[in-house]
């Protein structure tokens, strides 16, 4: 255990924002036992895999990408923790590669199970059989409702960044867990029932991670919409309120909310924020019709989405008004022709900026998958292609119109956070192609940043004049070319 390539870890994360905060989590606690990042090209002692099981191709992926670790890193300790481990541990510890299993419940304690493990079976033994960790079992049944003989932790500590992590934007966890069983969803037998991270604490991680230098933070969880504070009354829009009253973070996000926990109370704090409230929400739509929200087992229909997507749309405090996110799954079962076309319609009237477009895929244990009328894959895929290139037109106008008008006002965008991201564009092809620094503003327009004079540096925040627009029709992106205001 005292060998240095121990000491060198990977860790990779699949999924959602929560696993991303998870793996923060992990890196963080790692890194205080003297840990750290294996270097580009450096073989690692530790490989972790942060699962993903949302659909059985999500499951796929999380298996290989623990087989690739293993072979890239013949002398690593090989883990995989998340969802597919809460779900199904015993498939994965008769994958390829993989030495331990640990699923989201011991999370928190993850690093001490397994050095622990390692400490007690040596190395070279461990790695021969694969074991299952801490609280590691599989479901004996899927139901729709939580079985009660799980015990399901929420990390309450104040969250400090590891040595090694990025200090520009931070996704902090406030809740965990969903109890909703939509049909297609598998997430809450990986994440269990909904609870939430007390206000105070919310507060104090907040106040820790601005003493750091973090400038912006992304509230995030399996299901935000669900936060529920042990305050008398203190749900999401309550945590929000104090956020900005009790904190001095410059820039706040949340994460998916469905359209009916955009409250009027979160739009009324959001419009009286002067802008800290970040002007961009990602809508979890899942489907624009209304039948289809039904067998999803979704819980709005048409109106109120138009209802919550008109009042976002009116805020017009920056170049482009509110950037409107949102997720729409296509090809679900029972969902015609006819019915796709309607929501294409719908669609077209509804202001949003890009549309998140997944083909439905199947999960194994879900109600979804005895569901009648499958759509073919090869349909859902052509749906998806569809609904894709209506989101690039859109997202493609919406940018363009942004540098129309700093053009014909000589105004440079503001508040655009540096990331440490780099990136080379070329404006044509009698030009070479030149480094760019990226960024995104408030309202989540991405920006590459070149400059003449103007040392430019991560979590910095300038201002810059658009200049050109890239659209990268393959990623569905769009990036707007910028130089610095001097």
């Amino acid at each position: 255990m005292s060998s240095p390539i121990f000491k060198t870890y990977i860790l990779k994360t699949l999924g959602c924002k929560a696993n991303v905060y998870d793996t923060q989590q992990i890196e963080a606690e790692l890194q205080r036992r003297g840990f750290r990042p294996a270097a580009n090209g450096e073989l690692a002692g530790l490989c972790i895999i942060n699962s993903c099981t949302v659909t059985d191709e999500a499951d796929r992926q999380s298996r290989k990408l623990a087989g690739r670790l293993s072979r890239e890193n013949p002398q690593a300790t090989i883990v995989v923790t998340g969802c597919a481990a809460e779900v199904d541990p015993e498939r994965l510890s008769h994958s390829s590669g993989i030495h331990y299993v640990i699923g989201n419940r011991d999370k928190p304690k993850l690093v001490d199970l397994i050095l622990s493990e390692v400490k007690r079976a040596g190395r070279d033994s461990c790695r021969q059989v694969s074991r299952l960790l801490g609280r590691a079992e599989p479901y004996t049944e899927m139901a729709s409702r939580h079985p009660m003989d799980r015990e399901w932790p929420l990390n309450s500590e104040v969250f400090a960044m590891g040595e090694h992590s990025a200090k520009t934007r931070v996704f902090l966890k406030i809740q965990e867990g969903c109890n909703s069983f939509c049909t297609y969803c598998i997430i809450p037998y990986g994440r269990g029932p909904s609870r939430s991270l007390a206000s105070e604490q919310v507060i104090a991680q907040i106040n820790t991670l601005v003493r750091e230098g973090i400038r912006e933070v992304v509230l995030t969880g399996t299901n935000i919409g669900d936060y529920e504070d042990e305050l008398p009354g203190g749900g999401l829009a309550s945590l929000i309120e104090r956020i900005l009253q009790e904190t001095r973070l410059e820039r706040l996000r949340v994460s998916s909310l469905a359209p009916t926990e955009i409250t009027a109370k979160i739009l009324e704090i959001f419009e009286g924020s002067s802008g800290r409230f970040c002007p961009h929400f990602h809508v979890s739509l899942q489907s624009p019709h209304e039948r289809t929200l039904k067998r999803m087992k979704r819980r709005y229909g048409p109106d109120e989405i138009r209802k919550v997507l008109s009042r976002l749309s009116s805020g017009n405090g920056v170049d482009g008004g509110v950037f409107i996110g949102m997720d729409v799954i296509t090809g679900f079962p029972g969902e015609s022709e006819s019915d796709f076309e309607e929501g294409l319609r719908f669609l077209a009237t509804l202001p949003w900026t890009r549309l998140h477009v997944f083909p439905y895929s199947e999960r194994a244990g879900t109600p979804a998958v005895r569901l009648p009328e499958v759509v073919p894959r090869e349909e859902r895929a052509r749906r998806a292609k569809v609904l894709s290139k209506l989101s690039l037109e859109r997202m493609a106008a919406w940018h363009r119109a942004v540098l129309e008008s700093c053009r014909a006002s000589g105004r440079p965008l503001q508040g655009i956070l540096l990331e440490s991201a780099s990136k080379k564009f070329g404006t044509s092809g009698l030009q070479p192609a030149m480094e760019y620094t990226m960024g995104y503003t408030p309202n989540y327009i991405r920006v590459a940043v070149t400059s003449k004079r103007t040392v430019l540096y991560s979590n910095q925040i300038i201002s810059a004049y658009p200049s050109d627009l890239v659209v990268d029709s393959r990623a569905g992106e769009v990036v707007l070319l910028t130089e610095a205001a001097e």
